[in-house]
């Protein structure tokens, strides 16, 4: 019986590690049954699509792909049995099945296949904590790397002022947390997480500081009252503004309500003309008598009104004077009688007709009425007008 032994080419290992950014070697080499000058050897990468990445043949060396070029090489000179080749800066987009054949003139051909596998070290871990680091309270660390491949580990330990080792159920590798419960002050410190695969290892570490409850509370505390009390000045603030604000408006209202107009006596309700009170507290009066009437159906015992150049005049001075050919001012007022002329009505010689105006005089308040008496001169009858009361206005 005879046993076939098939030529191959031979590959001491079918699964092939490398780490990222370092050079891979693939070996491989083959039993020649003839002149190997004559011979093509040929590198495949077995992805998603088969792509050539490196050839011999008739004395040159060929590269393929493109994302092999300037990476990818023969081991040993070409030609030559050993049909190893290197990869350069392997990528982990290099993962994958390598075939390689080998082409003779006139015989069988021969193949070998192998696995790449590109490891990717951890990137840096970021540590964090997450709760209050209080006498008595609970913290959790964390950590975590962004990629590797494999998947990292984690490992925590405590560096420094003494050196402590966890495991679980306090540490969980898999996730990077370490939990630590009823703190005390002795576990203050430096706290470091090693996240490691097989193709490496980096590191992180945090600062662990317990504090008093006493401490964190006077934090707190002052930050209150630092807020409340700010809080409080605005209010306080507002206040008084808005007060003075009210205490204006009360101030304007008061002299709004002060103001009184002056009334009008009611004799001179009739009149044509209003009358004028002076500042100086002299009574003007401008009037004007009725239209004359018929002297045949006038009574006996009045005078007939002929009007006169100017106006009567009215003032406190208690003397009235009449001058000749003048109308008497009294004349057609109800009640009037000429044998009751009052006797200090005597005539004068005319003289020019003038408007008496003092200046303004200041008036000092009175509680009580001031009568003013005031005898006509020409056409004014005597009044008497009760002072204000209030401060400023007019009597």
């Amino acid at each position: 019986m005879r046993v076939c032994v098939c030529p191959k080419v031979e590959m001491p290992k079918k699964d092939v590690e490398a780490i990222k950014g370092q050079m891979v070697v693939l070996e491989a080499w083959y039993t020649p049954t003839s002149i190997i000058e004559k011979n093509t050897v040929i590198w495949n990468f077995m992805a998603s699509d088969s792509k050539q990445i490196i050839s011999y043949s008739s004395g040159e060396i060929g590269i393929g792909s493109l994302e092999f070029q300037k990476r990818v090489g023969f081991a040993a000179s070409m030609p030559s049995t050993n049909l190893s080749i290197y990869i350069n800066n392997t990528q982990e987009s290099d993962s994958g099945r390598y075939l390689c054949n080998v082409i003779i003139p006139g015989a069988q051909g021969l193949s070998g296949e192998l696995q790449l596998n590109v490891k990717v070290p951890p990137s840096t871990p970021v540590c964090s904590m997450s709760g209050d680091p209080v006498l008595r309270g609970n913290v959790t660390l964390s950590c975590k790397s962004s990629y590797g491949k494999p998947v990292p580990q984690y490992k925590w330990t405590k560096a420094a002022p003494v050196s402590e080792v966890y495991f679980s159920p306090m540490q969980n590798e898999q996730q990077g947390t370490l939990r630590l419960s009823n703190l005390t002050k002795s576990m203050s410190g430096k706290y470091v997480c090693k996240a490691s695969n097989t193709a490496g290892s980096d590191s992180c570490h945090i600062n662990l500081e317990v504090s008093t409850l006493s401490n964190a509370w006077l934090i707190a505390g002052a930050t209150v009252g630092s807020v409340v009390g700010f809080v409080a000045l605005v209010l306080f603030l507002v206040f008084i503004f808005r007060r003075e604000c009210d205490t204006e408006d009360e101030i304007a209202n008061e002299i709004k309500e002060d103001a009184q107009a002056p009334k009008r006596v009611s004799w001179a309700k009739s009149a044509t003309t209003s009358d004028i009170i002076s500042k100086n507290g002299t009574l003007s009066s401008i009037a004007n008598s009725p239209a004359p009437q018929d002297p045949a159906h006038m009574p006996s015992n009045h005078y007939p009104y002929i009007p006169g150049p100017c106006d009567s005049i009215l003032t406190a001075s208690g003397d009235t004077h009449l001058y000749p050919g003048d109308p008497n001012p009294l004349h057609g007022l109800p009640g009037y009688n000429v044998s009751k002329m009052p006797p200090h009505l005597h005539h004068q010689p005319k003289k020019s007709c003038t408007l008496r105006t003092d200046g303004a005089q200041p008036q000092a308040p009175s509680s009580t009425p001031v009568l003013i008496r005031s005898v006509p001169i020409c056409g004014a009858v005597p009044v008497t007008v009760a002072a204000q009361k209030q401060v400023g206005s007019l009597v």
